[in-house]
């Protein structure tokens, strides 16, 4: 049995007051991690065994007052055997 792993990152652009907010947010979605940020743009790395479950945090994020966009900039996919990881 395979299983997949799928990583992406993401470029979010935020409204500067509201930074606080959607970096909390961002932070309670399971998989994701905040790995750059400034007073108006983060960068977000989201895991997740399939590519709806990416396509899902992706939605959340978009949907959270105060971001203005969220633009998936990589993408990578892995299959691994039974005992490979």
């Amino acid at each position: 049995m395979s299983k997949e792993l799928h990583i992406t990152s993401l470029v979010v652009q935020v409204l500067p007051q509201k930074m606080a907010d959607v970096r909390q947010e961002i932070m309670a979605i399971e998989n994701a991690e905040l790995s750059v940020n400034n007073e108006v743009k983060l960068v977000v790395v989201i895991e997740g065994e399939t590519q709806r479950a990416l396509m899902d945090s992706i939605e959340a994020i978009n949907a959270i007052p105060g971001v203005l966009s969220a633009t998936m900039v990589y993408h990578q996919s892995e299959v691994f055997e039974e005992g490979e990881e």
